[in-house]
């Protein structure tokens, strides 16, 4: 079953085409690496399926009750949250219970991710601390389609396998751009090389 499509779009930035009368789409627990040389709309193509952007013509279509998240390049935060309030961002339980347990799984999950001050204010994070937080907030969503863009950028070796891990259980679909083939090759299950587009 398809999950997204894109039905004949194009987008333009800058005045330079990226897509034009472009079609395809994403099935049900699909699993995908987008590769391409800078320019050629990997990034774009993320922000117009997350609902950032809109195309300058065409259309996405979402199956119905299906949700999306998109971890940025540079993702961004509340500037007066801490690291487990960052983490656990835009989450809403009903009960005290369920808050505690999402936040004991944030708090793993930062963990295994080698970010463990999780009072310190997201402002005070280097940029791959950030990231790291940034990835446990998508991840915790136990969204339908994750759209991650470069999400091992800044991260070390252990935490590549901390992620690496985590995506290979992950039920729903993914779209990955990512520059590092050895990351993504044990991933995703298609690569989709947007430079022959």
């Amino acid at each position: 079953m398809n999950i997204v499509t894109l039905d004949h779009i194009t987008k333009s930035y800058t005045g330079r085409l990226l897509f034009s009368d472009a079609s395809f789409y994403l099935q049900e627990g699909e699993k995908v690496g987008i590769i391409g040389i800078n320019g050629t709309g990997k990034s774009t193509l993320l922000r117009i399926l997350g609902g950032l952007e809109e195309p300058d013509a065409g259309e996405v279509i979402l199956a119905k009750n299906r949700t999306v998240q998109l971890l940025s390049q540079q993702p961004e935060f509340e500037p007066q949250d801490t690291v487990l309030q960052a983490a656990l961002r835009s989450h809403t339980r009903q009960s005290t219970q369920e808050q505690q347990a999402l936040a004991a799984q944030a708090k793993t999950m930062l963990t295994e991710l080698s970010v463990t001050a999780y009072d310190t204010p997201v402002a005070e994070l280097s940029g791959g601390q950030r990231k790291r937080v940034a990835l446990v907030n998508v991840l915790l969503h136990k969204s339908d389609i994750l759209l991650l863009d470069e999400p091992t950028n800044h991260l070390d070796v252990d935490a590549k396998d901390a992620l690496k891990t985590a995506l290979q259980e992950y039920r729903g679909s993914i779209l990955l751009i990512c520059h590092e083939p050895e990351f993504y090759q044990d991933v995703v299950d298609e690569i989709w090389n947007m430079s022959q587009w």
